[in-house]
């Protein structure tokens, strides 16, 4: 069984790829820094490609855990490289990322830090996917996905990766979404995913009425459950595809509910 998204920022390390979908840079701040701040507390080691000033928000936010980031650096458990930069190494000036120059790149630091704290399960975090996805190259995206997964099949580290989408657009549930969760071991929705879940109950019978609504979490049911992503995500992503009459709809309302006041929806 899966483990909970809690339990992979705080638990001990294992080999998993996790992706954090968020609207608001604070939301993700603070997962990445929970999650390092738990492999510091445990002595491991962590490896960070960020954008410069993402990476300030994030260390804001460990020095609030108590992590004293300056001296992690100094014992060198803690190495942050320039996502922008690093990405334009790995692109190698094409449209996809070459797996022989992220093999040299990402895979030697990891080889380095590796070296230096054997025994040891390192902690990286990523946004390369991100700047790929936000100028519209998500096949590059996956295909990068696809390079980190890779290389773990042969080193022991865990990968949170951040994406900053809107989980109440259609075309990004359609698009982007479905590649990007079939790619991770944990998918987190929306920082808080029991009024994601409400908000997306509460939008279908809205929309829908109370019985069609019960029909959709059927069908999910029928074709998929995959324990990775949580179930009101299943949700958005299928009635975005199979609903396209009313997919808009349900989308704004869900919006308006995780965003503002969860109403009682009226029975239908």
């Amino acid at each position: 069984m899966a483990r909970s998204w809690d339990q992979f920022l705080r638990g001990s390390a294992t080999a998993e790829h996790a992706v954090q979908i968020y609207s608001d840079l604070d939301e993700l701040a603070n997962s990445v820094a929970d999650y390092l701040a738990a492999g510091f507390e445990a002595g491991d080691p962590a490896v960070v490609v960020a954008v410069p000033e993402h990476w300030s928000r994030f260390e804001e936010r460990l020095q609030l855990t108590g992590c004293d980031v300056h001296a992690i650096e100094e014992q060198g458990l803690l190495v942050v490289v320039d996502a922008q930069a690093t990405l334009a190494e790995i692109m190698d000036g094409g449209d996809a990322p070459s797996s022989a120059v992220f093999e040299r790149v990402i895979g030697g630091l990891l080889d380095q830090v590796a070296e230096r704290f054997p025994g040891r399960q390192i902690r990286a975090f990523g946004e390369m996917v991100n700047l790929l996805a936000e100028a519209g190259s998500t096949h590059a995206a996956i295909r990068l996905e696809e390079l980190w997964n890779a290389a773990a099949e042969t080193r022991a580290f865990s990968l949170l990766c951040g994406y900053h989408l809107s989980l109440f657009d259609r075309a990004a549930q359609t698009g982007a979404l479905p590649q990007i969760c079939r790619q991770h071991s944990h998918v987190q929705p929306a920082a808080d995913r029991a009024r994601l879940a409400q908000a997306v109950d509460l939008a279908l019978e809205e929309v829908l009425g109370y019985e069609r609504a019960g029909r959709v979490y059927f069908m999910i049911g029928q074709e998929s459950r995959d324990e990775r992503v949580p179930l009101a995500q299943l949700v958005l992503m299928w009635v975005s595809k199979n609903m396209p009459t009313t997919a808009d709809r349900i989308l704004s309302s869900a919006r308006a509910r995780y965003f503002g006041e969860l109403i009682t929806a009226p029975k239908l």
